[in-house]
């Protein structure tokens, strides 16, 4: 399957000069990129779940706890606001 995106001038620019400089052929970068992004994105993914899964197994603790434990004060909260 085969698709066509459009970018920025901007960004195409970037990788004219990207791929000159190291010699690599600007579709090989783009798939890279992509790969890269979506690698991330899926460990993201599972982080998240991972973490609502535990939250739901009760093993998450309240708010006000968490602040505490990270050492964030009352007085902190309130001037950030």
């Amino acid at each position: 399957m085969n698709q066509t995106i459009t970018l920025p001038l901007s960004m195409l620019k970037r990788l004219d000069k990207v791929s000159e400089g190291s010699h690599v052929k600007p579709e090989a970068i783009i798939k890279q990129a992509i790969a890269d992004r979506l690698d991330y994105e899926e460990w993201l993914l599972e982080q998240v779940d991972a973490g609502l899964a535990e939250f739901k197994a009760g093993k998450g603790i309240p708010h006000e706890k968490f602040l505490k434990r990270v050492g964030v004060s009352q007085n902190a909260r309130k001037k950030a606001a």
